[in-house]
């Protein structure tokens, strides 16, 4: 192969790992648009079960993980929940913090792009990486594929709209209490 080609070998190779890196940054913002909506269901529902003037206050201080371990406590002892309602609200809440975990890495990591394989014959493959560095931890390389990414969209997706329509249909009406806002 001489110099021209191989240039517009790796000029091709470039734009199709360019091209990729594009999607997947457009992906992990649809990966932050739908965790954002689900921390808003869960503080709503907080506050709901919560049933206080300071709940919206409360919530508003409390991280994710914090909101889906405070939701879960107050759904096991809301005395207005049905055992039945009950079930389906913990099952909404149940797994939710994996789906959180790779909703921290695709957000907070490094995006970055790799094609295993430079041979002249070898077809790019390209892979997702997400460089996670936590805090006193050192980085960690985790593969996150472009589907896997679309897949925790669809799991926030669900999950959010699942705790909307559940604290629509099981919850009594609106709060009982005014909410201090300012």
């Amino acid at each position: 192969m001489d110099e021209e080609a191989k240039r517009a070998e790796f000029d091709r190779r470039s734009e199709a790992e360019g091209a990729v890196y594009r999607e997947m940054i457009a992906v992990v913002g649809e990966v932050a648009q739908a965790s954002a909506s689900l921390e808003l269901q869960l503080r709503q529902l907080m506050a709901t079960l919560l049933d206080s003037k300071y709940a919206r206050l409360v919530a508003a201080g409390l991280g994710v993980s914090e909101l889906i371990d405070t939701c879960t406590a107050l759904m096991k002892v809301n005395q207005e929940v049905t055992e039945d309602a009950r079930s389906e609200g913990l099952s909404l809440l149940a797994g939710l913090k994996d789906v959180i975990n790779t909703r921290n890495q695709l957000v907070h990591g490094l995006i970055a792009t790799h094609s295993p394989g430079r041979h002249e014959a070898d077809e790019p493959v390209v892979q997702t990486v997400a460089l996670v560095s936590k805090r006193r931890k050192p980085e960690a390389m985790v593969f996150i594929t472009k589907s896997e990414a679309e897949e925790t969209t669809r799991k926030l997706h669900d999950r959010s709209s699942g705790i909307l329509h559940w604290a629509v249909t099981y919850l009594p009406g609106p709060l009982r209490r005014d909410q201090v806002t300012a």
